[in-house]
């Protein structure tokens, strides 16, 4: 009798555990549909869109590297606020298109870092590559972006294997 009643417990144990683990490839989908859409709303210039997927404290990060040099901001005053003001003073959305390849994704409970290669082709057909990486913390249960890196080079750079990442 006392084996039945074990079971018994330990089944209703387990039943009674709500959260459930999204499948691997689903979290990596949400998080890959996450960093598109974050980049959407940036060119669509769409402000409140845009914010809606970052952390809003002093710990969000933004590194961007390019041929003439880098920019680093810290907090999510520096980074949001700045881009408000040029979103307004410049409403125009952007017209290249981009596309994201070679994902390498690592996540947890509350913790995924995104790593992936960029190429953006302007109306002309003008061409620019970066490597990107970003890292996003779940906060009431959502995930918001808290370090984003984009390192930028010239499509014809042949120094650069934007496809091999290890």
């Amino acid at each position: 009798m006392n084996k039945y009643l074990f079971v018994m417990c330990v089944a209703l144990f387990f039943s009674c555990n709500n959260e459930k683990t999204p499948a691997s490839e689903n979290v990596k989908e949400t998080l890959k549909t996450l960093v598109e859409g974050e980049t959407y709303a940036y060119m669509e210039k769409d402000y409140q869109k845009w914010a809606s997927y970052w952390d809003h404290t002093n710990d969000v990060l933004r590194l961007n590297v390019n041929d003439t040099g880098f920019s680093q901001d810290r907090g999510w005053a520096n980074n949001g606020g700045k881009l408000e003001s040029f979103f307004k003073e410049h409403p125009e959305p952007i017209t290249a298109t981009f596309e994201n390849t070679n994902y390498d994704i690592y996540y947890d409970t509350n913790l995924a870092w995104v790593a992936f290669d960029q190429i953006w082709t302007s109306p002309s057909g003008e061409k620019s590559v970066a490597k990107a990486t970003i890292t996003l913390i779940k906060k009431d249960n959502a995930w918001k972006i808290i370090s984003y890196t984009a390192i930028r080079y010239k499509a014809e750079d042949e120094q650069v294997n934007i496809l091999e990442r290890k």
